[in-house]
């Protein structure tokens, strides 16, 4: 083996996602208003009011998990878009 696992170099681009995400987007603590796995997405209520947030099982798995009760304290990287708000990151689950 070698330095690295037997390889001469090691290239992160694999390790970033290609979605495009905004520049502009706000941290955000709250709680799962619901969530439904087979869906495959629910929402969040931010601790300090506004509109829900949609929450895709594909940002939840990002962070290693498949699904997430409801009430769980959550705290996400949030951006506006023409539907609303969407989570583009987990940051927390307690």
């Amino acid at each position: 083996m070698g330095r690295l696992g037997g390889v001469e170099s090691f290239d992160t681009s694999w390790m970033t996602e290609t979605l495009e995400v905004a520049a502009d987007t706000s941290l955000v603590a709250g709680h799962v208003k619901w969530f439904d796995a087979a869906k495959g997405f629910g929402f969040v209520v931010a601790d300090e009011g506004g509109p829900d947030i949609l929450l895709h099982a594909n940002v939840l798995r990002n962070f290693g998990q498949g699904s997430i009760a409801d009430a769980s304290a959550v705290e996400l990287r949030v951006q506006r878009t023409e539907r609303g708000l969407q989570a583009v990151e987990v940051v927390s689950v307690t």
